[in-house]
């Protein structure tokens, strides 16, 4: 009923070292913070940043690790982790790529869009639902999954439309484009179409086995970089979460500069 799950096998070395690693992120952010909510959520933001890459880049499990070991930042000024976010983009990717491979439900698309409408009302934004039918766009194809998308898309747009014009409640933020921080973002986002234009012509199978569609992929890649910019200049992003969609980038980017590298070191 709901396909965009992935199992995580526990006989796997890196899954075992993923689960450890994210337990004791967990127990250090509740010494550091002195609250165990606290220390859960960046223990959870060390795993979901770990499971971003796997989404960004995954032909290379260790680039995932070290994403997370960047992500660990969050140690360091811990304010709000928004979760949820970091799930719901790794399930409009998941609906995009179509790396579980199992066929699209509607149910997939419309607990999505459920989610999305929680919140975009719970952050009282409506660029969630802006983003949700960008996925839409991007995972459209011939078939079924073009009419769900579309029905989907359209409900999405009535949503805003109606708030628009009759109660108003989802606003859009705005960003200072002058900072520092702004310009970095704006700056590793971009160079990060590079990488994944790169990363996505490597061969990749699903949790089938099978070949991933090579456009599917780079459309879900490309689709993370223009979200979470979205997200930083409209959406009032926490500077935690911009902390994990950031090392997601870096981790991925660090991994295949040396791994080429090192590849061509061997070859010489």
């Amino acid at each position: 009923m709901f396909t965009l799950g992935r199992n995580i096998d526990f006989s796997y070395k890196t899954n075992q070292m993923i689960v450890l690693s994210s337990v004791i992120a967990a127990a250090s952010g509740w010494l550091l913070t002195s609250n165990v909510l606290s220390g859960v959520y960046v223990g959870l933001g060390v795993f979901l940043t770990w499971a971003l890459v796997r989404e960004v880049d995954p032909n290379h499990e260790y680039s995932a690790f070290l994403a997370a070991a960047f992500s660990l930042l969050n140690l360091l000024y811990y304010g709000n982790v928004q979760l949820l976010v970091v799930v719901w983009i790794l399930l409009l990717m998941r609906i995009i790529n179509g790396i579980t491979g199992k066929e699209l439900t509607m149910f997939d698309i419309f607990s999505v869009l459920g989610l999305t409408t929680y919140l975009s009302f719970n952050n009282k934004n409506s660029i969630y639902l802006m983003i949700f039918v960008l996925a839409m766009v991007c995972s459209m194809k011939k078939g079924a999954k073009t009419r769900k998308a579309w029905i989907a898309s359209a409900i999405s747009i009535g949503i805003v439309a109606v708030d628009r014009f009759f109660m108003n409640n989802l606003s859009v933020d705005s960003i200072d484009y002058s900072n520092a921080v702004t310009l970095f973002v704006i700056t590793a986002l971009g160079l990060s179409l590079i990488l994944f234009w790169l990363l996505s012509n490597d061969e990749t199978k699903d949790d089938k086995g099978n070949s991933v569609n090579r456009s599917k992929l780079l459309a879900s890649q490309l689709f993370y970089s223009a979200t979470v910019l979205l997200l930083f200049i409209f959406g009032g992003v926490s500077f935690n979460n911009l902390i994990i969609y950031l090392s997601a980038v870096l981790g991925a980017s660090i991994y295949f500069i040396g791994d080429k590298i090192l590849m061509r070191t061997r070859s010489n």
